[in-house]
């Protein structure tokens, strides 16, 4: 039998020809499936995510180092951009306590900044309604005193050992150089998820006000903290008594300022002992009630 066996099926157009590097590829006798600079590209690509992958590492392994010798280096106006953007933030979320209590502690800092000499940026205050026992100085002199602080506080010389201790944390730059050990390493993240944010920029307020300092950083606070409450004629044996009396009643929940702030040993032994005696200026307590109702 010969010819078409289905005469009625339609019939079907010619393959198109390969094109003409392949058809070349294929009269030569190379094959098409293989390119010299392929390889190539597949070898800077693989480079180029080793070099991003060692960065990375480096990042996270290294980052307290770089930060260290960074944070030096920097004009202390990244310090007070720092702060003012998280303070820009927090803002936003936080009820103020009362102006009698933002005046209260303004006016225990005040000779803790007089005795601090001339200061790289101006302090600002402001107090919190907020229950967590807990202040925290941003980078640049943005100092929070929550409410729940001044309400366990039973003396101004606690409440000046505490903001002796934040203003010193601002001073040495503390806070700045936690920031930079912690964003070094998202923003190589960010390069490895090519062009994404690098996490924490978004979220530096809440980074911020939970920082938690080494003990080499909470020993240097402690010592300069100490040094500036001498020089302001104030009391520094009330730092240690407000954290030994939160440390005993605190139990299985610490306050907060207790897991910022960790002992970097013997703390009450080493203020003691740098405590010289008075005379010294009696402070006032905080107010009561803390907050408007």
């Amino acid at each position: 039998m010969t010819g078409d066996s289905n005469p009625g099926a339609p019939k079907l157009a010619p393959a198109p020809p390969p094109p003409a590097d392949v058809a070349l590829d294929l009269a030569s006798g190379r094959s098409p499936g293989y390119r010299p600079h392929q390889g190539r590209a597949l070898l800077e690509v693989a480079a180029f995510s080793g070099v991003v992958l060692l960065l990375g590492w480096l990042a996270y392994h290294f980052a307290g180092v770089l930060a260290a010798w960074a944070t030096p280096v920097l004009p202390i106006d990244v310090d007070r951009k720092l702060g003012q953007a998280s303070a820009g933030q927090l803002a936003l979320m936080r009820t103020e306590c009362s102006e009698r209590a933002t005046a209260y502690v303004k006016s225990i800092t005040k000779p803790l900044l007089d005795a601090a000499g001339p200061l790289p940026f101006e302090f600002e205050f402001v107090v919190s309604k907020d229950e967590a026992v807990n202040a925290f100085a941003l980078p640049g002199g943005f100092v929070t005193v929550n409410s729940g602080l001044l309400e366990a506080a039973e003396s101004g010389e606690e409440v000046a050992g505490v903001l002796g201790h934040e203003i010193q944390h601002a001073l040495l730059r503390h806070g700045t150089r936690r920031i930079l050990r912690q964003l070094g390493g998202s923003l190589v993240l960010g390069l490895l998820t090519f062009g994404g944010e690098p996490t924490g920029i978004s979220g530096l307020a809440g980074q911020l006000t939970s920082l938690s300092y080494d003990r080499e950083q909470e020993s240097e606070a402690d010592v300069r903290g100490v040094d500036l409450l001498l020089r302001a004629g104030i009391d520094p044996r009330g730092l240690s008594a407000f954290f030994d009396r939160l440390s005993r009643e605190g139990g299985m929940a610490p306050p907060v300022l207790l897991s910022t702030h960790p002992d970097p040993g013997d703390r009450s032994a080493r203020i003691a002992s740098l405590a010289a005696a008075g005379p010294f200026t009696k402070l006032p307590p905080p107010p009561r009630p803390v907050c408007d109702p």
